[in-house]
């Protein structure tokens, strides 16, 4: 049986679960009434036999105060009243004997004082004659109203199968077309997208829908990096490496006389490749999932100036002039990544700034943060470009790009880090009059 269910799809399931509700739900809505109208119809018959002892305990003081006590003939007047009517009956006086042949008669019964002048002179019982407190029209009613209450529920559980029947395929489609769309995912294509449906669909499928089409976006985004990054990888390797060869391939034929220069240009290709190498390195290491992190206080207007003096010599050899206004400042985070972080603008800077221009770099604290400005008076970004200049390869101004020999990938390891640190990184440029990145860090330790 389990391995037959196992085997049966999910618009069937929806059919049988949805038909088994509306059972269940007749079944208890039928069973409920049938014992609420038993209770009832009994409890109607007790009051109306009640309400008969009543009545007679009234008629048998009228009789009583008639005659002044109870005769004989009061007695039988009142049982042949009571026959006629369904009940049998008897009398007891106010010592509690039974007046007149008979005896009390039997269960279902009802008693009911009989009071003359605000005495009690007696007691009347009665009981139904059949010795059953429904009468042969409340039966018939009680079987009646189970014929209507059968009836209305094999109606019911119709609508619900043929209900069952309806809305199964329609709870079912958006789910089909999820499975459908993720097969076609599975076999690569990863454009595919699920049409949400319309009002008539339950919102938390139309929800799922939205979901499945972000996340299949998303992979599609992440694919297209993956080639866009491996075919920017093949391009920075393919260049230097074309160098290297075609003048090994020159020094082989004897066409380079000047050996020396030769080395020195196969050197720096070679440098080149290894800078690229340590790059990659770097961007994989920054973009790693939960990358470890040995957080501590750090002294950042003492790292900051350290770094600095690191670049002096390299800035004056290119003519360019370097400013600190170096503000108290303390950050929490890993010492060797905010090296990085400064090491990266420092050098992006420096590449992207000519001679004669300014690096300026600002270190300030407010509000629980550390500020740090990094400036330049270099070549600028233009304003399409800047969304996309922390993205891994991407670079503006491709030929300048070039002969800086940058590959596209220090910026994207800043952003990585002071977003591993909890940070934010912003940029503002103009193009010919330069850029400013601004690199905020947390403090001090977050509070759990």
């Amino acid at each position: 049986m389990s391995r037959l269910w196992r085997r049966v799809g999910l618009r069937e399931r929806l059919a049988v679960a949805l038909a088994a509700v509306a059972v269940v739900s007749v079944a208890v809505a039928t069973v409920l009434a049938d014992v609420g109208l038993d209770s009832r119809l009994n409890q109607f018959a007790r009051e109306r036999l009640q309400t008969a002892a009543a009545h007679t305990a009234e008629l048998a003081g009228a009789l009583y105060g008639a005659q002044g006590r109870w005769t004989p003939g009061v007695v039988t007047d009142l049982g042949h009243l009571a026959e006629m009517n369904g009940y049998r009956l008897a009398v007891l006086d106010s010592a509690g004997r039974v007046l007149g042949p008979g005896s009390l008669p039997p269960v279902p019964r009802a008693s009911h004082p009989i009071t003359v002048g605000g005495q009690v002179v007696g007691t009347v019982t009665v009981a139904p004659v059949q010795g059953q407190v429904l009468t042969g029209e409340d039966r018939n009613l009680h079987a009646r109203l189970n014929r209507l209450h059968l009836l209305a529920g094999g109606v019911a559980l119709l609508i619900g199968l043929l209900a069952a029947v309806l809305m199964a395929p329609v709870l079912a489609r958006p789910i089909r077309r999820l499975t459908e769309a993720t097969r076609r995912m599975r076999r690569g294509e990863l454009d595919v997208r699920v049409r949400p449906g319309g009002a008539a669909e339950p919102p938390e499928l139309r929800e799922l829908a939205h979901a499945f089409n972000r996340m299949s976006e998303t992979l599609e985004h992440l694919e297209q990096s993956r080639r866009d990054a491996a075919a920017d990888v093949a391009h920075e390797l393919r260049t230097p490496l074309a160098g290297i060869v075609s003048r090994i391939e020159a020094a082989q034929d004897g066409v380079l006389p000047d050996e020396h220069a030769n080395l020195e240009a196969m050197h720096a290709e070679a440098l080149r490749l290894a800078r690229l190498i340590e790059d990659l390195g770097k961007l994989a290491e920054a973009q790693r999932p939960g990358l470890t992190l040995k957080k501590e206080p750090i002294d950042l207007r003492e790292l900051v100036d350290e770094r600095a003096r690191m670049y002096t010599d390299q800035m004056e050899a290119k003519g360019i002039v370097l400013e600190e206004r170096l503000g108290v400042a303390s950050a929490y985070g890993d010492r060797g990544r905010v090296v990085q972080i400064v090491d990266n603008l420092l050098s992006n800077a420096l590449r992207y700034t000519d001679a004669g221009g300014t690096v300026s770099i600002e270190l300030s604290q407010r509000d629980g943060e550390a500020q740090l400005d990094v400036s330049d008076t270099g070549i600028g970004i233009a304003g399409e470009d800047l969304p996309y200049i922390f993205e891994r390869f991407w670079r503006g101004e491709r030929s300048r790009a070039r002969r800086t020999g940058g590959a596209g990938i220090g910026l994207a390891i800043v952003s990585e880090l002071v977003r591993a640190h909890g940070g934010r990184i912003d940029v503002q440029s103009k193009p010919g009059r330069g850029s400013r990145f601004r690199v905020t860090l947390p403090s001090g330790a977050p509070i759990d």
